[in-house]
């Protein structure tokens, strides 16, 4: 076909950067190739890392909230300290959140209430 070599793998990468739809396409012989310059392109996009970083954040957070509720004796984070939806009512569904704030990594947490999805922030702060 008009002398241009064909390649065996495409990939194609769709991101969101600074408002904008961008897409990434990158052609090459060789599986290898391929994911070398996927981490190549992944690197120059600080939106992915960070958004990476954040999601990994949020994952060990909520994997530290499961293990401590879940070692015997332990004190519960739901126990005598929940706060009384004001929805709702009752304290039996309120479940301690904990996240990493996206802006500053700064951990953080607020009360919400499972049963009617509401949450309940002490004095007014949103988190």
């Amino acid at each position: 076909m008009n002398g241009t070599p064909l390649t065996r793998y495409h990939a194609e990468i769709k991101l969101t950067v600074q408002g904008k739809e961008a897409r990434i396409n990158i052609f090459a012989d060789t599986l290898n190739e391929i994911y070398s310059d996927l981490a190549k392109v992944c690197v120059q996009f600080d939106e992915l890392a960070s958004a990476a970083r954040r999601e990994i954040k949020n994952a060990e957070l909520k994997a530290n909230q499961i293990a401590r509720s879940a070692k015997p004796g332990a004190k519960s984070a739901n126990s005598d300290t929940r706060p009384v939806c004001q929805s709702c009512g009752s304290r039996d569904n309120m479940e301690l959140i904990r996240w990493a704030d996206k802006k500053t990594q700064e951990a953080r947490s607020a009360w919400k209430c499972q049963a009617c999805d509401q949450w309940h922030f002490p004095n007014g702060n949103k988190a």
